[in-house]
């Protein structure tokens, strides 16, 4: 049983993210990816072990000006020395034409 519990104690949690239709899934990995990005830098930052991110759509996509703006609801999961801690929001992902993330994301890590 204590190795169990070890093991189990060990594992990322899992953010609960809602599904809102409207974002395609393309574009939600595309913002997943730059949040891994983002994530990752903070997480060297603060000497902390990036673990898990994940990603959903959060809406339907709108234009703003000539770009897109994608309404991605992002998990991520660090380790602290203090234990597991759990980001979680939407983020306004602004992505091109062709589906490209236009900047970086780092209001998504913190």
């Amino acid at each position: 049983v204590g190795g169990y519990a070890t093991y189990a104690a060990r594992q990322a949690s899992i953010p609960q993210l809602q599904y809102r239709p409207g974002t395609p899934d393309g574009i939600v990995e595309s913002c997943r990816q730059a949040a891994i990005a983002a994530a990752r830098t903070h997480a060297a930052e603060l000497g902390a072990e990036l673990l898990r991110v994940d990603a959903a759509s959060a809406g339907e996509m709108r234009r703003v000006g000539g770009i897109q703006s994608a309404p991605v609801e992002v998990g991520i999961v660090y380790a602290r020395p203090s234990g597991q801690e759990i980001r979680q929001g939407v983020i306004e992902c602004r992505v091109s034409r062709q589906g490209a993330v236009l900047a970086g994301l780092p209001v998504a890590a913190r």
